[in-house]
């Protein structure tokens, strides 16, 4: 089982959510909840069953869109 941290750093490098438990890339996004300051986003993975919720929060602003 990955820690906090080192979930969190293979999934910023890897750009991808994996797994903690197994670390398959078979996951499947659940329910959704935004706050002002936080979104918790629940997944389960399709190879082991394990739940887990990514904990995402504000890191900061830009001017305008991404597309533009």
């Amino acid at each position: 089982m990955l820690g906090t941290d080192e979930w969190k750093d293979r999934v910023i490098a890897s750009s991808t959510t994996l797994c903690p438990s197994c670390e398959s890339t078979e996951v499947t996004m659940g329910a959704c909840a935004i706050g002002t300051k936080t979104v918790h986003q629940e997944y389960v993975c399709e190879s082991c069953q394990h739940e887990f919720t990514a904990l995402f929060v504000l890191a900061g602003c830009y001017v305008g869109h991404p597309n533009n």
